[in-house]
């Protein structure tokens, strides 16, 4: 992808929960190599050695690890990149401390390593020692000057070493506050500066808001996408739609574009193809022509029906895709249908209903044992349980809503009805569930309406 208006092209693993096995993080680094990007961070949130006790050195055996991942990264044309979660806990005054970091880019250093990020974002805008408030007039002083010496260390071990920044405040719109000015004006312009866009996970990201946050940082700024990252409040969340809502025009105000994937290494291979062709000609990206295109390449051509099933009732995220999913369309039909006179045994649209969730049934199944992408199937598995809790839920609703209208005892049927309503409820994730309820309420509310009770 030499020809992309977009200088860097990178994937950051960057997020909360459970990070990657180093196999894991070798295979996506092979891909993406293998799909133009240039560019991979290491920085999941959870690896303690880099956040939560980053003054800890790493294990031999895991320095042994990433010494193999460097090397593998070098060869497919991806610079691998180490960041440091440093500021949830350091003096920014302290001149132990920032030996520790030093010390930890040094040792990533040997192994090969030229890029490095250190990472102040999801922590307290305060200090914590009274040395600090000594020493630094603002939070922003303190962090011009923590970067800026990190930079003129690496740069007198190695001119070749390069640093980027994420600070606290990486998200937001114009005017922006007196921290982001204050990193504006003090550090090095050398210095990449992270901006993941209007929100911390953005729905859209225009030229504006790049422009806007160029103006304020004082250079363009490096573009972290919180998409399709599903941690925290968002793990109950399946993020393999097609990336949208990204300007055509943000080459030209930014430095570059790093993707956050999900804890789902193998699933973050849907998007990340995605964001390939937007990346390559951001002018002439056609999200959903990608994104056939993608899960085709990961599922496999056999299995891509199967897998497009699934995935158009996965498309709840931050994007906002402006499109009627299939599920609320059908359905919609049905209880239009119904609510209108027309018999469940003799409606057209209640039937279309009832065949696509046995279209469902049988894509879960497909997945589950046909599919030869084990890792993509382990990955989509709670989700695609879901799917098929959700298709019995469906079945058993028009079920018994057939019963009702033959006069025939729905006790049994009310019953399996109930248990996969309570499956899908209890379910960890949320797929389907806010257009099947309209359904399953409807069928419960009938039979209330002829016993009095349910």
């Amino acid at each position: 992808m030499s020809h992309s208006p977009f200088q860097v092209r990178g994937v950051i693993e960057g997020f909360y929960g459970l990070f990657y096995t180093a196999p894991e993080r070798n295979d996506l680094i092979s891909f993406i190599g293998k799909h133009g990007y240039n560019l991979y961070i290491y920085g999941p949130k959870n690896d303690r050695q880099h956040r939560a006790r980053w003054r800890e050195p790493y294990p031999e055996e895991i320095m042994d690890e990433f010494a193999q991942t460097v090397s593998l990264s070098k060869q497919v044309g991806v610079e691998f990149c180490y960041s440091i979660g440093s500021g949830v806990s350091m003096n920014y005054a302290s001149e132990q401390d920032m030996n520790v970091i030093k010390t930890k880019f040094k040792s990533f250093y040997d192994i090969g390593v030229r890029t490095f990020v250190i990472l102040l974002d999801d922590i307290a805008s305060e200090f914590r020692f009274e040395e600090e408030k000594q020493r630094f007039r603002s939070y922003g002083e303190a962090h011009v000057e923590v970067t800026n010496h990190l930079y003129d260390w690496l740069k007198a071990l190695d001119v070749s070493c390069h640093l980027m920044l994420c600070p606290t405040h990486y998200h937001g719109q114009a005017p922006f506050d007196d921290y982001i000015h204050e990193l504006g004006q003090g550090v090095y312009q050398d210095i990449d500066i992270f901006y993941t866009g209007p929100e911390i996970c953005s729905p859209e990201i225009s030229e504006k808001h790049a422009l806007d946050f160029s103006k304020a940082v004082q250079r363009k700024p490096m573009i972290w996408d919180n998409y399709p990252v599903n941690d925290l409040g968002m793990t109950g969340e399946m993020h393999i739609g097609p990336i949208h809502g990204r300007a055509a025009g943000l080459p030209h105000v930014s430095q570059g574009f790093v993707v956050n994937t999900m804890s789902q290494a193998e699933a973050s291979k849907i998007p990340l193809l995605t964001f390939k062709d937007y990346f390559a000609k951001p002018e002439a990206y056609e999200p959903w022509q990608s994104w056939e295109r993608a899960l085709e390449t990961i599922g496999g051509q056999k299995h891509l029906e199967a897998l497009k099933r699934f995935a158009e009732n996965a498309l709840e995220s931050c994007l906002e895709y402006g499109i009627e999913d299939r599920l609320e369309r059908l359905t919609s039909s049905a209880l239009q249908a119904m609510k209108s006179g027309e018999k469940p045994s003799e409606s057209a649209a209640v039937q279309a209903l009832f065949e696509y969730f046995d279209q469902l049934d049988e894509a879960g199944y497909e997945l589950k044992f046909r599919m030869k992408n084990y890792a993509l199937r382990n990955n989509l598995y709670p989700w695609i349980e879901l799917m098929e809790s959700a298709a019995w839920a469906g079945r058993r609703a028009i079920q018994l809503l057939k019963v009702i209208e033959k006069q025939e005892d729905p006790t049994s049927i009310l019953k399996w009805l109930k248990e996969s309503v309570r499956e899908v409820e209890e379910h960890p994730k949320s797929i389907m569930k806010k257009h099947l309820f309209p359904l399953t309420d409807y069928a419960l509310s009938m039979v209330k309406e002829i016993t009095g009770t349910v």
